[in-house]
């Protein structure tokens, strides 16, 4: 049907009666509450009784938030209809149901007649398939329900619908917990156990206030293709709010025994995100995309030296950086990054090259690992960089040792004493154990040097309670 004709049936329905005469008009169509015979008890009718339809965005809502879905209704069956509720889908939902007076028929003709002119409907059954499929921001009605017949129904509440009258029932929510949460409401119509009953659903994703990912991984680099690099390697962490249109973020990155000055590894101020920049989410569960509705991109750069000229740790770096917000609502989140810079101590050399894995070990028992350090640099000489050892590890290098094929070969022991650690190692929510690490100082002999350099050797476990 053309635009014009949308307008000539919609005057000719406000000159005959508004809504009375567009259900008649229009009906005939999708007719999704009349899921009863016609013979047994009159029911309400619910062009609706699902959320998300096929090909909608699920709705989201933030965590310790309130939310709500609206399903709109008719009462087209010629008698009144009693309603209540057998039963819900969730302790942290609420059903009420609301019958529209009679002044608010004038506005949901003018909404009605609004989504039909705007393109062509998908359904046009009645009025409150039109409600029920238009923008839901013009479904709350805020400005009228002080006129409203309202009842929050409950297993011994029910309301009485009268014959003819249309209007919602809105069941909303609020969960305390990050989830995917399928909630419903069972209506029964006429009498508790009868034939006529509603199962309205909906399914809704409680998210968190910001997402971002945990751990940023920067490829391995070898020192001397980082030194051709004046801009450094570069990389983001992305966060971003699938529930808020705006937000604050503050990107701070934790050193930890070393100056801020000292280290290679910075981290700039965030930068909002442009709306065609925002991630979309697929929602794996439903088969539905999330768009995130703002964000940031913070950028990470890896140098080969700092602002005083400390150069880079070869090895594997870690680094933490917190992330946090003006609003209490959101609360502070620590994100890890991680590479390897190689240089010219070749670390390990088995699955675990590089770093050591104590793996799970008791407590009272302590534990005890070891790997070895080796280069042809003639000249090289190690030591332990006893100030940023943590407390709970202790560590001893062996003397070099000369290999018949030229390599410099060094041992270094590890060992965590006996009730000197607990949990898991390296972790981020604890700086006892954040950086979680051995370091060792290099320097060549005979050869002008301005700075010692520092080989980074990770050392991982898990200290469990007996």
């Amino acid at each position: 049907m053309k635009s014009a004709q949308w307008t000539a049936v919609l005057v000719l329905a406000l000159m005959v009666g508004g809504i009375s005469f567009i259900s008649v008009y229009l009906g005939g169509g999708n007719r999704g509450g009349a899921d009863v015979p016609a013979d047994t008890q009159p029911a309400l009718t619910f062009p609706v009784k699902i959320f998300p339809r096929e090909g909608e965005k699920m709705q989201t809502t933030e965590v310790r938030q309130s939310g709500y879905q609206d399903f709109w209704f008719a009462n087209d069956s010629g008698n009144d209809v009693t309603v209540g509720l057998n039963g819900k889908g969730c302790t942290c939902s609420e059903v009420e149901i609301t019958v529209a007076p009679a002044s608010w028929h004038p506005y949901l003709i003018r909404l009605a007649g609004m989504s039909a002119l705007q393109g062509q409907p998908r359904d046009l059954s009645n009025v409150v398939t039109l409600l029920a499929t238009w923008k839901r921001e013009l479904q709350a009605l805020a400005m009228l329900e002080s006129e409203e017949t309202s009842r929050m129904l409950t297993l011994d509440s029910y309301l009485v619908v009268p014959a003819g009258a249309i209007g919602r029932v809105r069941l909303s929510w609020h969960q305390e917990q990050i989830r995917q949460l399928n909630t419903y409401a069972d209506l029964w119509m006429g009498q508790r156990g009868g034939t006529a009953n509603a199962r309205l659903v909906a399914n809704v994703v409680i998210a968190a206030p910001i997402e971002v990912a945990k751990e940023l991984t920067i490829p391995p680099v070898y020192e001397r293709d980082l030194d051709k690099k004046p801009e450094g390697q570069r990389a983001s962490i992305v966060c971003f709010s699938v529930t808020r249109p705006t937000f604050d973020i503050k990107a701070e990155l934790l050193h930890e025994r070393i100056k801020p000055e000292s280290d290679p590894v910075e981290v700039g101020e965030p930068i909002p995100l442009k709306p065609e920049d925002l991630p979309r989410l697929e929602n794996d569960a439903a088969k539905t995309m999330l768009n995130a509705k703002s964000g940031y991109r913070i950028p990470v750069t890896v140098r080969s030296r700092a602002r005083d000229g400390t150069p880079i740790e070869w090895g594997y770096f870690r680094r933490t950086v917190r992330l946090s917000s003006s609003d209490a609502s959101i609360e502070p989140v620590q994100i890890t990054i991680a590479g390897e810079v190689r240089g010219d101590i070749e670390v390990g050399g088995d699955k675990f090259a590089g770093m050591i894995n104590l793996g799970p070990f008791p407590q009272s028992r302590g534990a005890h690992g070891s790997i070895k350090l080796q280069s042809d640099e003639k000249g090289i000489e190690l030591k332990l960089d006893a100030a940023r050892k943590p407390e709970y590890l202790n560590a001893a290098l062996g003397k070099p040792e000369e290999t018949g094929s030229g390599v410099r070969l060094w041992v270094l022991r590890v060992e965590v004493p006996p009730g000197a650690a607990r949990g898991e190692f390296p972790r981020a929510d604890n700086p006892v154990y954040r950086d979680s690490a051995i370091y060792v100082k290099t320097r060549v002999v005979g050869k002008n040097q301005t700075s010692e350099r520092s080989i980074r050797i990770p050392v991982l476990g898990v200290a469990n309670v007996d």
